[in-house]
């Protein structure tokens, strides 16, 4: 359906301007410290939680082989994606306290989670995603020239590869709201309050994708290409729901084939890719430790693994390259689905009333 009034509709990242008293000067500041601030105070929880767990639990550390950054530990999976969660509880305060306005134009110009979108547009954003964490896989393995830190997986257990699945499964999509609602949502509306343009804000999201991740070639660059493909995502659609659904695909995927196929080229080919998509400042945005993760930490140490650098940095620019020919794509279908130039996003209608002001 196309959106269109008498008058121009408002685009998604200028939601945030559609009453006064929600951009006031400040406001978009606000926004974003009343977010970290909820952030800081639900990981400083969480981190005393988990450290009051693991001292009640002597030796819990050896029985499920964590090691920070190792895709095949099941606590640190746990870990890296409680605290990417986060974002979500932080992304609702920083929307309704900071910013002073209801939740819904948080999620897209019609002021709820549009299911109808999802089919058939979400079904290409998914299976693009696959594709891409297969295309990094693949160009991993081409890469690694042979190079191998053991059998894949790591060489743990069935079991404990399993977990880590079932953990993926469970929290990843909290992680992908949460990330996406803070990221893309509050930070491209926050900025959109500003600027009527939606350059400057792409800009903003992919420099602040960046912060807390490792800053190597193999990370950078899908990052910054994964930031920029859901901002356009959420900004030609009109709302968060397919960058949703990309993010949580793209880290699904990731986190699996970096776990199963640990101490390989794909599974370094991988592990780019999770760090590049994963929450900024848990050990899941760094590269694997291929060495630890295959139980060769002294030869990991003597770069016996270098290959695996050069996998990593494969599948993370080949996974870049797809990640944005999807972005492409689907902003040729939404084009045509709602009758819309290339460039012309989804907006709300010039004549659809505000919605209501809130209490908090």
């Amino acid at each position: 359906m196309n959106l269109l009034g008498t008058e121009r509709p408002t685009p998604y990242h200028r939601l945030a301007a559609l009453r006064p008293e929600w951009s006031a000067r400040l406001r978009p500041l606000l926004t974003v410290v009343a977010a970290l601030i909820a952030y800081v105070v639900l990981a400083s929880v969480l981190l005393v939680l988990m450290i009051l767990v693991l001292a009640l639990a002597p030796g819990v550390n050896v029985a499920i082989g964590v090691t920070s950054g190792d895709p095949t530990s099941p606590l640190d999976a746990v870990l890296a994606l409680l605290m990417g969660s986060l974002w979500l509880p932080a992304g609702i305060v920083g929307v309704r306290v900071g910013g002073w306005r209801p939740l819904g134009p948080a999620w897209s110009v019609a002021a709820r989670f549009r299911r109808d979108l999802l089919s058939p547009l979400g079904a290409w954003v998914a299976a693009g995603a696959l594709a891409t964490v297969a295309i990094a896989a693949v160009a991993g393995h081409l890469a690694s020239s042979g190079e191998s830190a053991g059998a894949p997986g790591g060489g743990v257990s069935v079991l404990q590869l399993l977990l880590v699945v079932v953990i993926v499964l469970v929290l990843a999509p909290l992680q992908a709201v949460g990330l996406e609602l803070a990221l893309r949502g509050m930070i491209l509306q926050a900025v959109g309050t500003w600027l009527r343009s939606p350059v400057v804000p792409f800009v903003v999201v992919a420099g602040i994708s960046l912060i807390g991740r490792q800053l190597t070639p193999a990370v950078v660059i899908p990052a910054l290409a994964l930031a920029l493909a859901a901002a356009v995502l959420a900004w030609k659609s009109g709302g968060l729901e397919l960058s949703i659904i990309l993010t949580l695909t793209l880290t699904v995927g990731s986190l699996i084939v970096s776990a199963l196929a640990a101490g390989t080229g794909a599974g370094a080919g991988a592990s780019a890719l999770s760090a590049a998509v994963a929450a900024p400042g848990t050990s899941a945005a760094a590269l694997a430790d291929h060495g630890a993760a295959a139980g060769h930490d002294e030869l990991a140490s003597a770069g016996s693994f270098a290959g695996l650098d050069d996998a990593a940095l494969a599948g993370g620019a080949a996974s870049a390259v797809a990640a944005l020919l999807l972005t492409g794509l689907i902003v040729v279908l939404v084009s045509r689905r709602d009758g819309l130039r290339l460039l012309e996003p989804v907006g709300r209608a010039a004549d659809a009333a505000a919605p209501g002001p809130v209490l908090i």
